[in-house]
């Protein structure tokens, strides 16, 4: 079966959407890789995180430090519609926590 299509003409909206199972791999370099689908466009996406250590929970910050659950934003490539000017990243808007499958 086909993968779902990027819904592209999908307008830029802050949706919050609910906890995702993702694809969290090791860097090499103490960080993780999110390799994904989102949710909510079905754009698909890969971005690193430094300092990252997997587990049942994702997290991120300093050594020793108490993990923080990994807020994804989409990071699809495609500016969608309205995206307000302040938006660094182009994606649909959508954003999620990611954890492991």
């Amino acid at each position: 079966m086909a993968a779902p299509r990027h819904r592209k003409r999908l307008g830029w909206e802050n949706v919050p959407m609910t906890p995702q199972q993702s694809a969290l791999t090791p860097d090499g370099k103490g960080g993780l890789v999110f390799s994904g689908t989102c949710p909510r466009c079905m754009g698909t996406f890969s971005r690193t995180y430094p300092s990252a250590t997997p587990g049942p929970v994702k997290g991120s910050g300093a050594p020793g430090g108490t993990p923080r659950p990994l807020t994804v934003l989409c990071e699809c490539g495609v500016n969608h519609s309205g995206r307000p000017d302040v938006e660094r990243q182009l994606g649909c808007g959508a954003h999620w926590q990611a954890g492991r499958p």
